[in-house]
């Protein structure tokens, strides 16, 4: 497997994969995906697909301000406080990228989608590797 390294602290990072996933098992009728990695255009990502019945276009700004939550029976019936994708919108922000909501065009269910610059990580990166390069020359 291809292994990624993004620039993000691991602890808010865990709580987007929590929340989100979270809430597409908790949404879906059989199946999750997730998924993540650095994109060509340098944003690392992580995504998260459910086959639910998704989130209507009208809800989905709404969906991540704090306490909010959709009006049907099967939201009210899985609990919480409507806290969680507030949570990950604050995080997406503190990362310096966005979160986003859309239809899944593979499972049809709700698409969530996290974007952030990875490439200050990997501008890190290459200076550490430049500067073990010299100290190894001299």
């Amino acid at each position: 497997p291809n292994y990624v390294i993004a620039d993000a602290e691991r602890r808010y990072l865990h709580r987007v994969v929590q929340n989100l996933v979270g809430n597409a098992v908790r949404h879906c009728d059989h199946k999750v995906r997730l998924s993540g990695g650095i994109r060509a255009d340098g944003n690392a990502f992580v995504c998260v697909e459910d086959d639910g019945s998704g989130i209507p276009e009208e809800d989905r700004k709404r969906i991540f301000e704090a306490f909010a939550r959709l009006d049907d029976s099967r939201t009210r019936a899985s609990g919480g406080y409507g806290l969680g994708l507030s949570i990950v919108s604050r995080i997406a922000y503190w990362f310096g990228g966005t979160i986003s909501v859309d239809e899944s065009p593979d499972l049809g269910g709700a698409r969530f989608i996290m974007l952030w610059p990875a490439k200050r990580f990997n501008q890190k990166l290459k200076q550490k590797n430049l500067s073990k390069q010299k100290e190894s020359t001299h």
